[in-house]
């Protein structure tokens, strides 16, 4: 009896977790630098399990935000903008589960269909194997007609920068930012 309530609560656990890491994140669109005159960035990201992907995320916006940019960030949701001519840049950032990006994200560029050669940036995390969603995601701009200008692939557990040896996650958080910095801005 008590190895069906282990197998049980085991199922669940699981199950809870698949509905987690597939399920859409929904929240408001927030402006950071409302007052940037630089270009105006579309982040869109799937937060994931932990706070690796949202914290990413950010770092690569203040360094946006540290060029002048004007940055609208939000989830991959159904309620995530898909009207881009406003926008000079589109940041697509997702974690890696089961070597994919989160399925949300990939459900929110197959929503844009076309993106006219739109500039588009990849932050993609993941414990340490982020090879194949990588892949996956330039695979579904490019075929939307996306141009990439940057991708980013950054680890929780594989060392980011081997010369390095403080925290990774906070080496992670700076290559992020200084990706942002140096994202060109509109017509360079």
């Amino acid at each position: 009896m008590a190895l069906i309530f282990v197998l049980v609560i085991l199922a669940i656990a699981v199950l809870a977790l698949f509905y987690k890491i597939g399920h859409e994140v929904v929240s408001e669109l927030t402006v950071l630098n409302a007052e940037g005159d630089q270009g105006i960035a579309l982040v869109i990201y799937h937060p994931g399990l932990s706070d690796f992907q949202q914290k990413v995320t950010y770092a690569f916006a203040e360094g946006l935000i540290s060029n002048g940019w004007r940055v609208e960030i939000t989830t991959a949701s159904v309620q995530a903008p898909t009207d881009l001519s406003r926008y000079d840049l589109l940041v697509l950032g997702s974690p890696t589960y089961d070597w994919a990006p989160a399925r949300p994200i990939q459900s929110y560029v197959s929503r844009l269909r076309d993106l006219g050669g739109k500039h588009t940036v990849l932050l993609i995390t993941g414990m340490g194997a982020t090879g194949r969603s990588m892949a996956i995601m330039q695979k579904l701009v490019q075929e939307a007609r996306g141009n990439l200008v940057k991708s980013l692939s950054l680890f929780t557990m594989r060392p980011n920068n081997e010369a390095v040896s403080r925290p990774n996650r906070e080496v992670a958080l700076e290559m992020a930012m200084k990706a942002g910095k140096e994202t060109p801005l509109p017509g360079e």
